[in-house]
């Protein structure tokens, strides 16, 4: 693990990015009114979108609310 002790910054932007997706993608699943249609939707771009899928999500709930 050479590359995690050379570049620890990426690592956490990765864990931080993926355990943002996860967050979201359960958010999506058992807390939102979405038809099954729109959480596909958002679940292919929370997931090929690694920053602003999640980012997209969010500011979109809370334009909902």
């Amino acid at each position: 693990m050479d590359l995690l002790k050379s570049t620890p910054f990426v690592f956490f932007l990765l864990a931080l990015n993926y355990t943002l997706v996860v967050v979201s993608l359960v958010h999506l699943i058992f807390w939102t009114r979405y038809t099954l249609g729109q959480r596909l939707t958002w679940m292919v771009a929370l997931w090929v979108l690694p920053v602003l899928g999640p980012t997209a999500y969010w500011l979109v709930r809370l334009r909902r609310n």
